[in-house]
């Protein structure tokens, strides 16, 4: 499953990429090796859907703010 990502920036180091997602709870860096990331989003792990039209995922790396898992909308799902 790949999550859509709104913003790509180069990373600390030439091999990654700093990409930005958006979450329920608001938009959450994460940097990644540029293979993991291309213009249709970043690959990550389903984990649970709620009802209200969310999906719990798992991020390939652990976010700036520290977190590995996140809601985000069914519509950041990519095609």
């Amino acid at each position: 499953m790949r999550i859509k990502t709104d913003k790509r920036i180069a990373g600390p180091i030439p091999s990654e990429a700093v990409v930005v997602i958006s979450t329920v709870e608001g938009e959450e860096q994460l940097v990644v090796h540029s293979s993991q990331v291309d213009e249709r989003g970043v690959e990550v792990g389903f984990i649970r859907e709620r009802n209200d039209d969310t999906l719990l995922v798992e991020l390939p790396r652990e976010t700036m703010s520290g977190r590995w898992r996140v809601w985000v909308p069914k519509s950041a799902v990519a095609a």
